[in-house]
């Protein structure tokens, strides 16, 4: 298992995608720290300054979660698996005395350690970079609650993986899953857009973004729902991605 996660990385260094995911993850912190630069915030007395601190962090999460982060991760994986299709080289690697299983399976854990990758990046670039702008941190109970945000997020952006996974090996090209992402990421602002209210929670598309607005809006979850809607959308297309990648022809 070790050598496929680490051939796919070796691919991936030979194209733009992690350099995409780098940028993904400082995207949202950079332009939020310039603009404070630019705003020149020198005058805030150093104990609202934490105050300031925590709007930067909600202001950045909110844009990377909801603006962010669903394209990008449908790129990712539909370029992890459909550039064997794509660089016609399918043919070659179904032909090693590897199972398809392991491979599938590699591909998977090598996107789930650069989703992983972005967000660690993006946590420690907003707090590195707005400390030097504030030169104060945000209390401890802050700072442990976003943490929480990031991770559940992050879980969660792994239960929805298996879909664009399945729209990238059925059309094997990444154009059908970035648009997937550009209308699931219009449809999600459309759903919270006033809110996570009880009818954009049945909605799955909305799960990696509901834990922002529980703790950082104290928007209600109900979690029966959001339970529901995880584990239903994630056994029901990864059923399917396995059965279409078990069939699917390597030509």
């Amino acid at each position: 298992m070790f050598n496929i996660i680490y051939s796919e990385f070796i691919k991936l260094k030979k194209s733009y995608i992690l350099i995409i995911a780098l940028i993904s993850a400082i995207l949202m912190p950079g332009i939020q720290i310039i603009r404070d630069i630019e705003n020149d915030y020198a005058i805030i007395p150093l104990n609202d300054r934490g105050r300031f601190f925590q709007r930067d962090v909600v202001d950045i999460d909110r844009m990377s979660i909801l603006m962010i982060y669903i394209i990008i991760f449908c790129l990712i994986s539909a370029y992890v698996f459909s550039r064997e299709y794509t660089d016609k080289t399918a043919n070659i690697l179904y032909t090693y005395p590897i199972r398809k299983g392991k491979i599938f399976v590699g591909k998977f854990i090598t996107i789930y350690m650069i989703i992983i990758f972005v967000y660690l990046i993006q946590i420690i670039i907003t707090y590195l970079g707005l400390y030097i702008v504030w030169g104060k941190l945000p209390p401890i109970q802050f700072i442990i609650k976003d943490i929480k945000v990031n991770i559940y997020s992050m879980l969660l952006q792994f239960l929805l993986l298996p879909i664009s996974v399945l729209i990238a090996n059925l059309t094997k090209n990444i154009i059908f899953s970035i648009i997937y992402g550009l209308l699931a990421t219009i449809i999600v602002g459309l759903l919270l857009g006033s809110g996570a209210n009880i009818y954009s929670q049945f909605c799955p598309l909305t799960l990696p973004a509901l834990p922002f607005y529980y703790y950082h809006n104290g928007d209600p979850i109900d979690f029966v729902i959001t339970i529901g809607s995880a584990i239903i959308t994630f056994v029901l297309f990864m059923f399917l991605c396995i059965y279409q990648y078990r069939k699917a022809d390597i030509e």
